[in-house]
């Protein structure tokens, strides 16, 4: 049960990543779970980092600070319920806390003054839509959701640069059937931009490609 909700997790991750449009091999530097998961799936956190390809998870609370939430009425469901009252319910809907609202979403029933009574609101009789505030990037699915950072500093993309280049080594390793542990000079050439990120990553980079020097030589 634990890995089912692990797996769907970085399902969600991987969907969020491909519509912000971040490549795989570009790090990132947190993903926010909902609170609730913590106790069940913190243990299993590492691997959660390592297939996301992201620097920090973080169980939050309040997601009021990372995603804007919309809930309407499920006319289908709640129609024949409320009636002529369809409005006030629609209008009491905008009124949902937050905890009200990822309360619906998790399953759990809430009680909802509409028209002056008291109506037990379950969350087949709601339509809840979530959009994540700019510089996230949520995705959510079975009651379950994942929250991106979206924004890349320098350093992340730099890095990001340096895990491209160390993946193009590798290919030229088993290309020229190195041995695994076979020691190599690596030269390399490119602009600035990459130059900058090669310095910065030199020793992640000669580490993973079991290069022992890294030589500049252009042409």
């Amino acid at each position: 049960e634990k890995m089912d909700l692990v797996r769907d997790l970085i399902s969600l991750g991987r969907n969020a990543r491909e519509e912000a449009k971040i490549k795989v091999r570009q790090p990132i530097q947190k993903v926010i779970l909902d609170g609730r998961n913590a106790d069940i799936i913190g243990d299993l956190t590492a691997l959660i980092l390592e297939e996301l390809n992201v620097k920090e998870v973080v169980y939050e609370e309040n997601l009021s600070d990372f995603m804007n939430f919309t809930v309407l009425p499920n006319y289908k469901v709640a129609g024949p319920i409320f009636g002529a009252n369809i409005k006030a319910y629609a209008q009491a809907l905008q009124e949902l806390s937050v905890s009200e609202i990822m309360a619906l979403q998790n399953g759990d029933r809430i009680d909802l003054s509409v028209a002056g009574n008291d109506y037990p609101i379950s969350n087949d009789m709601v339509v809840i839509r979530i959009v994540a505030k700019e510089g996230f990037n949520a995705q959510m699915m079975n009651n379950q959701f994942i929250i991106l950072d979206t924004e890349l500093t320098p350093s992340l993309i730099n890095e990001g640069i340096a895990r491209e280049l160390i993946s193009k080594v590798q290919n030229l390793r088993k290309t020229k059937d190195f041995d695994v542990a076979d020691r190599i000079v690596l030269y390399y050439d490119g602009d600035e931009e990459f130059k900058k990120a090669l310095m910065e990553f030199q020793a992640f980079v000669k580490q993973e490609t079991l290069a022992t020097t890294l030589t500049e030589r252009s042409g």
